[in-house]
């Protein structure tokens, strides 16, 4: 890579701290339920505000990332997500939350079109950059599981908000200090030509990504939020120990995107596409059949290949989509993929009070994947190169 080694660690630590705050909350509420006297269903809803937040944001912040400053909006994304951890840790009543929760959400949504479209634009080996930066977040999503449950078991809920907040600030600090040169780095692959496909290809190439981003998101946040609670329903045992163990999962499951990385250096991105969705499908039917262990094992296998699609769809954005419009196509994405969050929330929370269980979660998602499984298999495909191409027309 010829990117700055610490610029390209503080980006990764920024992607970790997203993740991480965004996971805060569906682990903080099972000790929030006995601090305020309000059920699990009632709190997740409340935080399907700042989830809202989070994917509606993407696209001002991809815009902004275009037509302001790349740099100066990662600036914002740390010290915003920052002071709005430390402000949410001295909220009072379950309304205040919602807003601290709604800022933590906004200032978050900048990282991914902005931070990913730095990232591409200054990588050689674009397929392993963009799978260690994923690999970042997904460790950070992993973390907030153990760490939230241990901080809020042992002192209390509000601590789990304010020390990620005050590290956020300090991440912002050294950013500010590594990234001086970051406008001439972005200059240095200005020059590289990218092929482009027909336009109707190139059409049917995004509306795929949009099919598979969208359906994959609601699998993603359904898994990420409800899997503290599966666990806590499956095993007898201690918040500290669910945080653990879900944290293990994560982490585990988190290292499928080094290998897909590497693989899109040499593979087709529409086979290994292929293949990761089906994959998906697949476990979300198991599950729905599993129970104890079985079913641990099969979120498992869920959350592995939910990682590995990941950095493939970020991938064929980032290799043709031209500079100028790279963050808003990143926004689009994730725009669609985080907006599934509060349907995720809604789908939790009025299953989980109807039926006291998730099995019916796990069919309704085994359904969605199908549409993604079609919109894979209809991907337009580069003959020559097997690539696919995203370019201003």
């Amino acid at each position: 890579m010829n990117i700055p080694r610490r610029h390209f660690q503080i980006m990764n630590l920024g992607h970790a701290l997203n993740h991480y705050f965004i996971l805060i909350f569906p682990t903080a509420v099972l000790g929030l339920q006995e601090h305020w006297n309000l059920d699990y269903a009632e709190l997740l809803r409340l935080g399907s505000f700042g989830i809202l937040a989070y994917g509606l944001g993407s696209f001002p912040a991809g815009w902004l990332g275009d037509h302001w400053s790349k740099k100066a909006m990662i600036n914002v994304f740390f010290y915003g997500m920052g002071l709005s951890g430390i402000l949410t840790a001295f909220t009072q009543t379950p309304e205040q939350l919602v807003l601290g929760v709604v800022a933590i959400g906004l200032f978050a949504s900048i990282y991914h079109p902005v931070g990913l479209a730095i990232i591409f634009s200054t990588a050689e080996k674009t397929g392993r950059a963009i799978a260690i930066n994923g690999l970042a977040g997904n460790i950070g999503l992993a973390c907030a599981a153990v760490t939230t449950a241990y901080l809020t078991q042992v002192i209390n809920w509000q601590v789990a908000f304010l020390i990620p907040g005050i590290i956020c600030i300090i991440s912002g600090v050294l950013y500010t200090w590594v990234s001086k040169d970051i406008l001439y780095i972005q200059k240095s692959n200005a020059n590289k030509k990218s092929e482009v496909m027909d336009n109707i290809s190139m059409r049917k190439l995004f509306i795929a990504i949009a099919v598979i981003a969208t359906f994959g998101g609601l699998v993603f946040q359904t898994l990420t939020t409800v899997l503290p609670k599966v666990l806590q329903i499956t095993f007898d045992t201690s918040l500290g120990n669910i945080g653990l163990l879900a944290t293990s999962i994560f982490i585990v499951a988190a290292i499928t995107q080094l290998i897909v990385g590497e693989l899109l250096e040499r593979l087709s991105a529409r086979v290994l596409l292929l293949n990761i969705v089906m994959a998906q499908t697949g476990f979300l039917l198991l599950a729905s059949i599993a129970s104890g262990w079985m079913l641990v094992l099969c979120l498992t296998g869920l959350i592995f290949s939910t990682y590995a699609q990941i950095p493939i769809n970020d991938w064929l954005i980032g290799k043709y989509a031209a500079d100028q419009w790279r963050s808003r196509l990143y926004a689009v994405k994730y725009m669609l993929s985080f907006s599934t969050g509060p349907i995720a929330y809604w789908l939790i929370a009025n299953i989980y009070d109807q039926t006291g269980e998730f099995t019916l979660l796990y069919w309704l998602l085994a359904a969605v994947m199908i549409l993604s499984v079609l919109a894979v298999w209809v991907m337009p495909n580069n003959k020559h190169n097997k690539r696919y191409f995203l370019n201003r027309h």
